[in-house]
């Protein structure tokens, strides 16, 4: 039986192996909203795989898991309306322009 915070198969082996990339032949991993077997509230789920990202693209507002990422993070997009920021008390960077994305970190 799966437990809380195991990651399933294949998903396990491919973090795994990114893990293994990422050290071997110094390649930049980039994740997308929360990383692969991270936990959106809690973090690094991953146990022995040791999973971290170098690139953190965080969709409309960083998560919580974001406040354990270390490297370089952004945020992409502008979807939050102004009502929802101000109901949880969301303070969102300043986009120049017409960007989509600002980097945070």
């Amino acid at each position: 039986p799966l437990r809380r915070g195991e990651i399933r198969e294949p998903f396990a082996t491919a973090i795994v192996n990114l893990v293994e990339l990422q050290k071997k032949q110094d390649a930049v991993l980039v994740s997308v909203d929360v990383p692969s077997g991270w936990d959106v509230d809690g973090g690094d789920l991953t146990g022995g795989a040791n999973f971290h990202p170098d690139v953190l693209i965080s969709l409309t507002a960083p998560k919580l898991s974001a406040r354990q990422f270390v490297g370089r993070h952004y945020i992409g997009g502008r979807f939050l309306p102004p009502a929802l920021a101000q109901r949880y008390n969301s303070k969102m960077p300043p986009y120049e322009g017409t960007s989509q994305v600002i980097e945070v970190s």
